[in-house]
This record gives structure tokens, C-alpha cells and sequence, in this order.
């Protein structure tokens, strides 16, 4: 968080004692007062914490989001403070983005209702199954599982995963998604079933796709070769050179080239359990490449902020607004 004339160590010290004062984890209102006297900038930035704060006074915060981010309490502000003009869009925003963190990464009670496994926002997981196949499930994704003596199928719900499968000729093995079929003829590949797009990567041997299924087109995927489908273009084309890319999160890592902000930061933010958001268009369009750490998406953020000369505005490290 920073403007002209708030650096961003003041800011986020400034979010550090508004998080700790309103958590009830202060045990000096002192020394609290004491920062707050020791340079007006300070006043400043901490009053802003306080508005971004107590425009959220009409949003019920679930039990389970609340032990991350402080409870809500009004404080007046300070007469003498003036509000920097270019963060004065962040209290709607900040209530807006809660309401969506509260339902999207929270609850989902739809797919819980239909997943057999199921991965938080952050986390990943390994799951073995009964043949010996092998699924490893990215963050925010959902699998069901139907074995039966004939066939094995697995519905990736949402999210990405990577299969590793165990040859089994009498039974297939197939990946269903997004009104798609994936069946394996050979032994590891991934598929991500992220918004209405189901990208399908091969790392081994191929697969055979087949979308609408059953009785669409299909189409056979070699090893190094990815293809998409949707509702609207049906599969797309084979593309080759991109699967490494594909099977980078399976490492820690994400890889982009020439994207825009807007792409690399919703792609982060499915591994951070907060909200992260880019403000302005033109912002949103900066292209970005690099690759960044999957585990640690704080830190990529504040690596985009630096390479192109950004801005943000954070309420810790739980809610971040990027701007330019």
C-alpha cells in the first residue's frame, strides 16, 4: 500500500496495529498511541484502515472467515486526516470482495454435496486410489469417484488435477468434465476444468477426448500435446510447447509469458485464502512473464508490484488491491 506521500512500510505497519488492535491481540493501547503521535503520515494511513473497515459494518462475516480478519468496531476518524483520492474506491470494493470470499472460498456447499475429495484454497493433495492410479489434486478443486467392475470414472468437479494412471485394458479409465470425456490410453496426464474451459494436457503416452460425451467428436491427444474444449468452440485445436506449463503448479510453481495482470493475478489468487484484486483497466491490461511461487502468492504479488512500478492497498496480507 502506498501513495506519494504514505511509503508502503508505514502502510502496512499502519494495517499491522489496525489488525492487532481490532483482533483484541493488543495489549498496550500506548504504545499504539505513541506510532499514531510519532509521524501525522502514520494518523493518516491508520484512518484509512478505519473507513476501508467500517464501510463492511452490513456484512456478516462467517466464523471461519472471521478467525482470519479482524472483527469489525468503528473508531471516529481524525478531523485533520484527508483521505489520499486515489484509494477512495477501496471501501466498496473491500465489501464486495469480502461478500465473495465468505461464498466462494468458503462454503461452496454445492460441490461439497457432490465431491468425494476436496482441496481448500492454498492446498494440495494426493489421493490413491484402489486400482493404483494416482490423482493429485491442485488448489480449490473437487473430484466424485464411480468404479465399477467395467469402468473407472472420475468427475473432476472443479479445479485441475493430474492423473497418473495404473493399466488396466478391461477397465477404462476416464476423466469427465465439463459435458467432456478424457479416457487414458496411456499413463499421466492433467486436466483443469476452471470457469466453462477444460484444458486436457498429455505428459505421457495419450488420451483419447471426446466432447459433447457421450457420441461427440473426439480427437486423440499425444504425449506433449494439450487441447480445450467449450460450449461455444467445442475442442479446440492441438497445441504443442505448452505442457510444461500446464505441469508446473505439480512443481510449486506458475509460469506465464506475455499475459496480462488481470489473468496472472486471478491465477494467484486461487492459491491465496484472501482476495486479491487489480483496479483500472489499463492496469489490468500490463503484461506480465515470469514464474512465480505457488505457495507463496503474497510474495508474487509484491514481485509484480516491483518489476512494473505498482501500487497497492492492503488490509494485511488478507485483502490486497493492486493499482497503478
Amino acid at each position: 500500500m502506498a501513495d506519494d506521500t504514505i511509503p508502503d512500510e508505514i502502510a502496512d505497519e499502519a494495517a499491522r496495529w489496525f489488525a492487532e488492535r481490532d483482533s483484541g491481540l493488543l495489549n498496550d493501547e500506548a504504545e499504539l498511541d505513541a506510532w499514531l503521535a510519532a509521524d501525522p503520515r502514520h494518523a493518516q494511513a491508520f484512518a484509512e484502515m478505519e473507513v476501508v473497515w467500517s464501510d463492511l459494518g452490513g456484512v456478516t462475516v462467517a466464523p471461519d472467515v472471521r478467525e482470519s480478519l479482524a472483527p469489525h468496531r468503528v473508531l471516529p476518524m481524525p478531523s485533520s486526516v484527508t483521505l489520499a483520492p486515489v484509494r477512495r474506491w477501496v471501501p466498496t470494493a473491500l465489501a464486495a470482495s469480502l461478500c465473495l470470499l465468505i461464498v466462494g472460498k468458503v462454503y461452496d456447499v454445492p460441490t461439497r454435496l457432490q465431491a468425494d475429495a476436496m482441496t481448500a484454497t492454498g492446498e494440495q493433495r494426493t489421493i490413491d486410489l484402489p486400482d493404483g492410479s494416482r490423482i493429485l489434486l491442485n488448489t480449490q478443486s473437487a473430484v466424485a469417484f464411480d468404479y465399477t467392475p467395467g469402468r473407472r470414472t472420475i468427475r473432476l468437479l472443479k479445479g485441475e488435477a493430474a492423473f497418473a494412471v495404473a493399466p488396466d485394458r478391461a477397465r477404462p479409465f476416464t476423466v469427465e468434465a465439463n459435458g467432456g470425456s478424457t479416457t487414458a490410453l496411456g499413463t499421466r496426464f492433467l486436466v483443469r476444468a476452471v470457469d466453462d474451459v477444460t484444458r486436457v494436457s498429455v505428459t505421457e503416452h495419450r488420451v483419447r477426448l471426446a466432447y459433447p460425451a457421450p457420441g461427440g467428436n473426439s480427437v486423440d491427444i499425444g504425449e506433449g500435446g494439450s487441447v480445450t474444449y467449450d460450449g461455444t468452440r467445442g475442442i479446440g485445436p492441438l497445441e504443442a510447447g505448452k505442457v510444461a506449463d500446464a505441469d508446473a503448479w505439480t512443481q510449486g510453481f506458475l509460469t506465464f509469458e506475455n499475459r496480462p495482470l488481470s489473468e496472472v493475478v486471478a491465477e494467484l489468487s486461487r492459491y491465496h485464502p484472501g482476495f486479491i484484486q487489480v483496479v483500472g483497466e489499463e492496469v489490468r491490461a500490463r503484461r506480465v512473464s515470469g514464474v512465480f511461487n505457488v505457495h507463496d502468492p503474497v510474495g508474487a504479488v509484491a514481485k509484480l508490484q516491483g518489476s512494473l512500478s505498482l501500487k497497492s492497498v492492503r488490509l494485511t496480507d488478507r485483502m490486497i488491491f493492486i493499482y497503478g
